[in-house]
């Protein structure tokens, strides 16, 4: 059954994207409901596809022990809302996963596998294509913020 993805054809990340696009995706994601707290997944687990979120929030986050004494925390990296997506490296280089997702509250999202994003490839390259596209400028985006944030630690280290 197709998903509805009208929220996103105006938001801009996804302008490139034509009704065609839109009409093979909506087939292909799979929509997914999570309750606020759940783990979609863990860091280190196998990447499988990307999510975008229709609704909701989801935090992105690593569970790190700064100091080795066994003290584990988190480190929030970033919440994101609807229009965004994530879970995009996979697509790019299978690696496991290079942090947690969490239902930060109510969510619903959408998800693409890697499966279903291989045949594209193969039966509509051209909406392949653009899900690359998007893949990599978000990437590119997310590094220039790290780049800034890296920046600010660097200035008052210093």
């Amino acid at each position: 059954m197709p998903v509805d993805i009208s929220v996103f054809k105006t938001a801009a990340p996804y302008r490139y994207f034509n009704e065609g696009d839109w009409k093979v995706l909506s087939e292909r994601f799979k929509e997914k409901a999570f309750p606020a707290g759940e783990t979609l997944f863990r860091e280190g687990e196998a990447g499988n596809g990307f999510f975008l979120v229709r609704s909701g929030k989801i935090k992105i986050r690593r569970m790190v022990d700064p100091e080795e004494k066994g003290r584990v925390q988190e480190q929030l990296l970033t919440i994101l809302s609807s229009g965004q997506l994530f879970g995009e490296m996979a697509l790019v280089d299978g690696a496991p996963r290079s942090a947690d997702a969490v239902a930060a509250e109510g969510s619903v999202l959408y998800h693409l596998s890697q499966a279903d994003y291989e045949d594209l490839k193969v039966k509509c390259p051209g909406t392949a294509l653009r899900i690359q596209d998007l893949v990599v400028n978000t990437l590119c985006q997310r590094l220039r913020e790290a780049n800034r944030s890296y920046e600010i630690i660097q200035f008052w280290v210093t």
